[in-house]
């Protein structure tokens, strides 16, 4: 099982452990969105259609790994119904500071600059790459992104991916690095060999290879790529709902209800996933 081994273990997530509430003197003034939240029965949540990371089905309902944790635990908080809205990644915090939407719900990536922007929760999961190849085009994988540019490799990325900076950061050559819209044009372009290798989520990754085994392969996480957290996000001055849902979510941490969700909807549980905080994801953040 893949380790990020910067990682160190926290302790417990209970009332007494370390890096707990952001804010465990929010005043609960019954005026908060929790409490107009539990009033209405329904909350507004921003999110992604993403396949396992989330996505809106027909009939209203939610899927995925981010809607499916805040869908419970909203509900333990006596939130029934969550409301949820489509949109694209870059979308998700200016609607929540315009109010569209109380909380994002989607798989958001942490990155330093979001941290400065909005109140994350706790990681729901990671994410890293999964860098495809075809073995009959190349029989030695790279084996870290120092190598991949080294050999000058013809390397596939999705736009607004961490790992267009890494590569263009690793290769002398940037004409060899090309940039798709999403990671399903990016497994394409490696599978029609405009590309030698590409970069796509692990989840997607997996989904690929179990509609079409043999298909391709690939190797990942890579010891100089870059694993990131994947949580939801509320605004900093919401502090009733945030330190609500945390302790929630914390709770379903410490039973093992949230392990079985991550990997149902195909993801890792990484070392010291379950201990992560999103203090924690922030000072690590890049």
């Amino acid at each position: 099982m893949p380790n990020w081994s910067r990682r160190s273990v926290l302790g417990l997530l209970g009332a007494g452990g370390t890096g707990l509430l952001r804010h465990p003197a929010a005043a609960q003034t019954g005026d908060g969105v929790l409490a107009r939240a539990r009033k209405a029965g329904i909350i507004k949540v921003g999110i992604v259609n993403a396949a396992s990371y989330g996505a809106l089905k027909p009939d209203g309902t939610v899927d995925g790994l981010a809607p499916t944790i805040v869908r419970l635990v909203m509900e333990r908080l006596g939130i029934p119904k969550i409301e949820a809205f489509v949109a694209s990644y870059g979308e998700l915090i200016p609607g929540l500071n315009a109010g569209r939407w109380d909380m994002i719900g989607a798989a958001l990536g942490v990155t330093k600059s979001r941290c400065d922007q909005v109140a994350y929760t706790d990681p729901f999961g990671d994410d890293y790459s999964a860098w495809i190849y075809l073995p009959s085009e190349l029989p030695n994988p790279p084996q870290s992104i120092k190598e991949m540019a080294g050999r000058n490799l013809k390397v596939g990325v999705s736009a607004g991916a961490y790992g267009v900076s890494l590569l263009q950061a690793a290769y002398s050559d940037r004409s060899s690095i090309s940039i798709f819209p999403d990671s399903t044009t990016t497994i394409e372009a490696v599978l029609t060999k405009r590309v030698q290798i590409g970069s796509a989520g692990i989840v997607l990754a997996r989904q690929r290879l179990a509609a079409k085994p043999g298909s391709f392969a690939h190797v990942g996480p890579l010891p100089d790529d870059v694993i990131v957290p994947l949580s939801g996000a509320f605004r900093p001055r919401d502090t009733d709902i945030l330190d609500a849902f945390q302790a929630e979510f914390r709770k379903m941490k410490l039973s093992g209800e949230w392990e079985k969700i991550v990997v149902g909807f195909g993801f890792d549980v990484l070392a010291g996933a379950k201990e992560m905080t999103a203090d924690k994801a922030c000072r690590e953040a890049v």
